[in-house]
């Protein structure tokens, strides 16, 4: 079950997004941004950095992957799908948002096949680590888990194991935990 979540942490994640994305996107501006300068806008100030313009479309696009995130992964939305059906529905549409941005914005041309095959490797590189970072995260939370319920189960046959043969005794040799009818009416 998902806790409850404020806009806070929604905002936390989008920032996040939007950190990663720039973090990689100056990288590749540092690789890149002098050869790329006058066929991409997301290159335009060449080796320099990134326009404002164009981090203002990454935040925004930051901000629509959040809420397909929250569109396919609460319960919001998508109900009583499998997780499958859950990740690819979400890897399609925000495929289709960057297409989108790419296309309106010309972050490169679409008519040269180069960008769109790093697209699709930075894309699915992207993706690979995301979701190995999901496994690895929830693997974790899945072992505390289970280290809390063995030390409650082990909290409980002490605990059991004390009360009732307190309880034993008090009960006259009944079993511990057992309901008397008479109690009830």
């Amino acid at each position: 079950m998902e806790e409850r979540r404020t806009v806070f942490d929604y905002l936390a994640r989008v920032f996040g997004m939007f950190g990663g994305m720039v973090a990689l996107m100056s990288v590749f501006c540092l690789l890149f941004g002098e050869s790329a300068k006058g066929i991409s806008t997301m290159f335009a100030l060449g080796g320099q950095g990134i326009a404002v313009g164009t981090l203002g479309q990454y935040f925004l696009v930051s901000v629509l992957t959040e809420l397909l995130r929250i569109a396919f992964f609460t319960d919001i939305f998508v109900k009583d799908k499998p997780i499958v059906f859950r990740t690819a529905g979400m890897v399609g549409c925000e495929i289709i948002v960057i297409v989108c941005f790419i296309c309106m914005f010309g972050w490169f041309p679409v008519n040269m096949w180069q960008p769109w095959v790093m697209f699709f490797l930075c894309f699915l590189l992207c993706f690979a680590v995301s979701t190995a970072v999901t496994a690895w995260r929830e693997r974790a939370e899945n072992r505390r888990m289970e280290t809390a319920l063995q030390e409650l189960k082990e909290k409980g046959k002490r605990e059991g194991r004390n009360n009732g043969e307190a309880k034993g005794e008090a009960d006259d040799g009944k079993e511990a935990g057992a309901c008397r009818k008479d109690v009830w009416r």
